[in-house]
């Protein structure tokens, strides 16, 4: 039975279908859901109760839901832990887990390779060797494999909040000792917030900022990291990691300049001018496209998209944010999201009209449009996917699969990200051939 939401816009000749129940995930965990032998993997952390991390599976022919798995339980109901996955090579998934900077472990399952609602019993990595100082803990799992390394990178926030990765050489079965990937170069702890892009063969693209917005007016930086060394777009070698250490921000590539002001680093602001990093995807030419949000104020986020055409970085304003989801976490925007195939399509979340931030309703809707690279906000035309919702949309990814495009949001009651109720909705396309 295919389930279905209100808030479709009839125009769009598309319908809202509800995928899953009860549960929300945060931005700094990927992927977060895939496509998988016509099968659906979403991961979510439960907003209320005892806060299950959760996988569900989807099955995309019969349009149901074949299972719904407990990844790990009593999960602090924080969408920080939400699950990341990797399809291993014999057709199994492998679902990985962290806490939100209370642990220095993470955790994962494995389903069997032909049924995905048998899966193992999780595993618990720990890292207190790496992480040798009491206030180091573990927070976001992104797994990306290199088949040229043959190895699978699983980056995480880990030495003084900074981003780190461990490896695994048998397919995420087991994991080496980890490895500090990026620096913050501002006196005091910090924190890089860092988007990542692997392309499965020999290269791994990361976005970050200097820090948390409420603490720095962040810039927003660049590097593609390949056989253990960093380079500019262009294929300038920056350093090599083993020999010269992590990335700092000075030495990546900048892609758009913050304004470098210290913020109170308190609830309820942020530092003016700071970037925040959303997504980051390639083009066929194996260019990066990196969406992030600007905050400007409390009422007035902007979506931006800088993007490498093969000479130069092109950046440039594409919607009105709105407002932050609510007071105490001000930077935070219902977020924009590129097509990991053709990343001139976004789709975005706001409450406000994409092209001229006037008000039009109370919650957050998804909107659509194709993006050139000279475009701004006021020519874009975006389309809504949805309209005069009861509640908020918030969160879109974008999934291919070949022809088909999956565009997924979080939808519900959103408070904090310790309390809210959330499902996990989206539309299907067939986008023909490319």
């Amino acid at each position: 039975m295919v389930h279905l939401c209100l808030g479709a816009n009839p125009s769009d000749e598309q319908t809202v279908i509800h995928f899953t129940d009860d549960g929300g995930w945060c931005w700094f965990q990927d992927p977060r859901a895939i496509i998988h032998d016509d099968h659906l993997f979403i991961g979510s952390v439960k907003g209320n109760g005892e806060g299950e991390a959760l996988i569900a599976v989807y099955d995309l022919e019969s349009m149901k839901l074949v299972t719904q798995v407990v990844a790990h339980e009593k999960f602090d109901h924080d969408d920080h832990n939400s699950p990341a996955f990797h399809i291993r090579s014999d057709g199994s998934v492998l679902a990985m887990v962290a806490r939100h900077s209370t642990e220095k472990f993470h955790y994962f399952r494995v389903s069997e390779s032909d049924d995905y609602m048998q899966w193992s019993e999780s595993v618990r990595v720990d890292h207190s060797t790496f992480l040798e100082k009491e206030e180091d803990k573990v927070t976001y799992m992104n797994l990306f494999p290199l088949s040229n390394e043959e190895k699978v990178y699983n980056f995480f926030r880990g030495v003084e909040f900074n981003p780190c990765f461990v490896t695994s050489v048998d397919d995420g079965l087991s994991w080496g000792e980890g490895t500090h990937f990026i620096q913050s170069e501002i006196k005091g702890r910090h924190r890089p917030y860092a988007r990542y892009k692997g392309n499965g063969v020999d290269t791994i693209h990361v976005s970050f900022t200097d820090a948390h917005p409420r603490q720095f007016g962040n810039s927003l930086y660049y590097a593609a990291f390949r056989n253990g060394q960093f380079y500019r777009a262009d294929g300038t070698l920056i350093k090599n990691l083993a020999a010269d250490g992590p990335l700092k921000p000075s030495e990546a590539e900048l892609v758009f300049k913050g304004s470098g002001k210290l913020g109170k680093g308190q609830w309820g602001s942020s530092a003016p001018e700071s970037a925040w990093v959303s997504d980051v995807q390639y083009d066929e030419s194996g260019y990066p496209h990196i969406a992030y949000s600007l905050y400007l104020s409390n009422e007035d986020l902007r979506y931006r998209v800088v993007s490498w055409d093969g000479e130069r970085w092109n950046d440039r304003e594409v919607a009105y944010a709105g407002a932050c989801l609510y007071g105490n976490e001000t930077s935070y925007t219902g977020l924009i999201s590129l097509d990991p195939i053709d990343p001139s399509v976004a789709v975005i979340s706001t409450e406000v009209d994409p092209r001229t931030g006037e008000f039009v309703s109370g919650h957050h809707e998804i909107y659509k449009a194709r993006l050139g690279e000279c475009d701004d906000a006021s020519i874009i035309e975006w389309k809504p996917l949805t309209s005069d919702s009861s509640e908020r949309n918030i969160r879109p990814i974008i999934l291919r699969d070949g022809n088909r495009r999956v565009i997924l949001w979080n939808r519900g009651r959103f408070d904090t990200y310790t309390d809210y109720d959330l499902s996990t909705v989206g539309v299907v396309e067939d986008v023909g051939v490319k």
